[in-house]
């Protein structure tokens, strides 16, 4: 699967750390890691981390912790899954996801820690920190949004019982493996829009590869899932 591609490159740019790669069945797996009661749960749980995060003028610091809650939000929603869903495609896509962002979370603290551990090269206050920033902060911020319009577009669907919009916005579907395959791609495009701005305007160059690699590792799922979605359309009850 492409997540062990990106898994392998990152340990040859050294952001990994060794004794990560300890095999599992995919039900011990699963309970690693803290699992949601939802999918949106997980996502609740990101945004939390995510804006509780120090700020900092070391925007390749910014990126790589928001990285890291991204990567931990994708975990916990494939424990979710691995835990509670039926369908074998979905199933096999979690257990990859969640193997491979566990190993490429411990690469992201050490990229952070030898960051902070270097004095600056660059001045911390310029326009393209700024920039970079305002970039980062707003695809996080747009998250939930796409998020809950996403689910909302699948629970309007005639058949189904009238929910209140919390209600919609957290419960989900109904369907463990909908909400997964519906979620994970905006999660995933919000990765993707971190990994641009991490490109475009980042300086530390193996985390600009990261960057790279997680742009197109993470837009192959998406196309894995909406292929699902596509293939598995949803049915009035």
């Amino acid at each position: 699967m492409s997540v062990f591609k990106l898994a392998a490159v990152l340990s040859l740019l050294g952001l990994l750390l060794s004794g990560c790669g300890r095999k599992t069945d995919e039900t011990q797996d699963a309970h690693m890691a803290q699992v949601p009661s939802t999918m949106m749960q997980a996502l609740h749980t990101m945004d939390e981390h995510s804006q509780a995060l120090p700020r900092t003028d070391n925007l390749d610091v910014y990126f790589a912790r928001l990285m890291r809650e991204n990567h931990q939000a994708a975990v916990s929603m494939s424990a979710l899954e691995l835990q509670h869903g039926r369908d074998a495609t979905l199933r096999a896509l979690a257990r990859d996801i969640h193997q491979a962002h566990q190993r490429l979370i411990p690469g992201l603290d050490s990229a952070i820690e030898r960051i902070l551990s270097q004095p600056p090269t660059y001045p911390e206050h310029t326009s393209q920190s700024h920039q970079l920033a305002e970039l980062l902060e707003a695809a996080t911020k747009g998250l939930h949004p796409a998020a809950h319009r996403s689910l909302a577009d699948d629970t309007s669907r005639p058949g189904l019982p009238v929910k209140s919009e919390g209600q919609r916005q957290d419960a989900g579907t109904g369907d463990i493996d909908r909400d997964y395959a519906t979620l994970l791609i905006p999660h995933h495009e919000n990765s993707i829009t971190l990994a641009r701005a991490e490109l475009e305007l980042g300086r530390d160059e193996a985390l600009k590869k990261t960057a790279y690699l997680i742009l197109i590792d993470q837009q192959r799922e998406i196309d894995q899932v909406r292929a699902w979605l596509q293939q598995h359309p949803a049915k009035a009850r």
